[in-house]
């Protein structure tokens, strides 16, 4: 090197093709912003991921039979047949005038408009009742004979009805033979046993909706309620003006549960006391859906009875949603 000439620049100031195609901006980029913008895009992917599973599953065994369903029910086949006939929505058509299906959809409607509101009503009743008791030695013995029956299975515990409405040998049969009354056969009297299937409905599910208002109460902060008696509210009025208001949350997730188990749980009952009779009088729509195709093999009017039901849940299920949450307070 010459004393004339002139010293190299720094490789950094150096421009070359990628400095003119890129610019000089995009090359002294830092690593650590692209990995900034990486994460940000992968962030953005991350809630998808996290419910793909759910959702292939839903489609899976959810979505793909329920358009199954709507396909069958279009058709007139027997399920052994390789072969069907398309109907189109015969099926439907004929439902509206089949006297059993109107029987069982009368039924519903009776199991409904009797079972949701004793199942939502009577056990908040029953937690204000034992919610003084649930600081003493006897309130986890009081709690755990009111929920046993909601950890049984339900055919287990219809099975063990079964043998108790026995007019041979059941508990009921002896119970009344040794007060001098006669026999009586509670499953096989049409009264009685749509009776028989409320009663048995309310046992199972009662100590459930129990649990939870008790969950409920617990979560009240004490300080309301001691605002409250030293204002001179009763017993009464804490539990109308002060409780309720503060539970309804739970009061609208035990009325839309209780809404879906008679829709739907009280089949199991219904197949193990009565298989629906006698003469249809404890028959319900799911009931008369298993009749139907897997008894009959009319899977087409069958799939359209199953169809029927989804559309009527999911639109009493709206209603509740709709019209009943707007009154729900969450504080």
């Amino acid at each position: 090197m010459t004393e004339h000439s002139s010293p190299r620049p720094p490789r950094c100031e150096q421009e070359g093709p990628v400095d003119s195609y890129l610019g000089r901006s995009e090359k002294r980029l830092p690593p650590e912003r692209l990995s900034i913008r990486a994460q940000r895009r992968l962030g953005s992917l991350i809630p998808y991921l996290l419910v793909l599973p759910v959702t292939v599953l839903m489609a899976v065994f959810i979505y793909w039979p329920m358009a199954q369903s709507v396909a069958i029910s279009t058709l007139n086949w027997n399920l052994v047949s390789p072969s069907s006939t398309f109907v189109g929505l015969r099926n439907y058509t004929k439902l509206f005038s089949d006297g059993s299906f109107l029987q069982a959809a009368s039924n519903t409607v009776l199991y409904l408009v009797i079972l949701v509101p004793v199942l939502v009503v009577a056990p908040l009743w029953i937690a204000q009742l034992l919610w003084p008791t649930c600081a003493s030695r006897a309130g986890p013995v009081y709690r755990a004979v009111l929920f046993t029956p909601a950890i049984m299975a339900t055919a287990v515990s219809a099975v063990a009805w079964l043998w108790i409405f026995d007019p041979l040998q059941g508990i009921l049969t002896a119970v009344f033979l040794s007060v001098g009354a006669g026999r009586v056969d509670w499953l096989g009297d049409p009264t009685l046993a749509f009776a028989c299937v409320v009663v048995v409905s309310i046992w199972k599910v009662l100590g459930f909706n129990l649990l939870l208002y008790l969950a409920a109460f617990q979560s009240i902060p004490a300080e309301i309620l001691e605002a409250a008696t030293i204002d001179g509210a009763g017993p009464w009025a804490q539990f109308t003006r002060i409780r309720v208001p503060l539970i309804t949350p739970t009061i609208f997730f035990v009325l839309t549960s209780t809404t879906i188990f008679v829709s739907d749980d009280v089949f199991q009952i219904i197949q193990v006391l009565t298989q629906g009779g006698p003469f249809g009088q404890t028959q319900n729509v799911l009931s008369f859906l298993y009749e139907k195709a897997f008894k009959f093999f009319q899977v087409g009017p069958g799939s359209a009875v199953a169809i029927l039901a989804f559309v009527a849940i999911t639109t009493v299920t709206w209603l509740q949603f709709r019209y009943v949450e707007r009154r729900v307070f969450y504080g």
